[in-house]
């Protein structure tokens, strides 16, 4: 018996997703441009050499004052202009699967980014002022 695989599409269906294994994590971020991109995040993220993507997609960096991209690569199918991933393989090496497009249950196991959370969630879940150390966070949590 092989990997779990995971698959899943944009709106229109032009764009297919294909994750292999289990992911590296299952969070909600709460950082601003999660929030500018469709209010918060529920990330699903993969190891980057587990996802497969096929179909036109279009490709957007946040780019503040000094022109270098701080780490997120959004792509959306270029049909439908659904969010599709945030590519973090430059920095991570991971591949963040817009969960709504998957086709399996999302379950987070934390938040990120919750220093001001546009939306307020009280889940009983961690909530990391940046991220958990495994992902190059600090560790450190706020009160719910």
């Amino acid at each position: 018996m092989g990997d779990k695989v995971v698959k899943g599409s944009c709106y229109c269906g032009a764009v297919t997703v294909e994750c292999v294994g289990e992911p590296a994590a299952t969070l909600v971020c709460h950082c601003r441009d999660c929030a500018k991109w469709g209010s918060i995040n529920l990330a699903t993220l993969y190891p980057s050499d587990k996802v497969t993507m096929k179909g036109d997609l279009v490709e957007y960096t946040n780019k503040p004052a000094d022109g270098k991209p701080q780490g997120s690569w959004r792509k959306t199918c270029a049909k439908c202009h659904a969010n599709v991933v945030n590519d973090h393989t430059p920095t991570m090496n991971l591949i963040d699967v817009v969960s709504g497009i998957l086709e399996t249950e999302f379950k987070p196991a934390f938040h990120v980014n919750y220093t001001k959370p546009t939306y307020r969630i009280k889940d009983g879940l961690p909530k990391y002022k940046n991220f958990p150390e495994a992902l190059g966070g600090d560790g450190e949590t706020l009160p719910e």
